[in-house]
């Protein structure tokens, strides 16, 4: 009994280190994307097609390992692959919002509209 568990553990751990290499790769490549991006004055609107561009082959490398993992663990291929696709969103979701929040968002510069919302409403007439 304990060696079956050791075994599994074992083969999980091997699993999920097929996915830490792409994972980690596709990181670095995220985070150098994004220094370089500030350097070239990117705007946060244009950040994410200026990532997957930079990143496109750790982004598919990640993909494909993704989906072979979840196949290994007896999904269905149109599920891996929607699976996968999720999960690449969330990696890329997470640093474009950061670069947008760092970096002042939209190209001109102009102010959020839930800041200017509270200005344009006016007070209700006392009795």
């Amino acid at each position: 009994m304990i060696l079956l568990i050791g075994a599994t553990a074992i083969s999980l751990t091997a699993l999920q280190a097929t996915i830490n290499a792409p994972r980690n790769a596709l990181r670095e490549c995220m985070r150098q994307a994004s220094a370089k991006a500030r350097s070239e004055n990117v705007t946060g609107d244009n950040f994410e097609t200026y990532m997957r561009n930079s990143c496109g082959v750790q982004i598919g490398s990640l993909r494909n390992a993704l989906q072979a993992f979840n196949l290994k663990n007896g999904m269905a291929k149109k599920a891996a692959s929607a699976d996968a696709d999720l999960t690449i969103e969330d990696y890329v979701a997470s640093p474009v919002e950061h670069y947008r929040f760092m970096n002042g968002g939209a190209a001109t510069g102009a102010a959020p509209a839930a800041a200017a919302a509270p200005a344009s409403v006016s007070q209700p007439p006392k009795p």
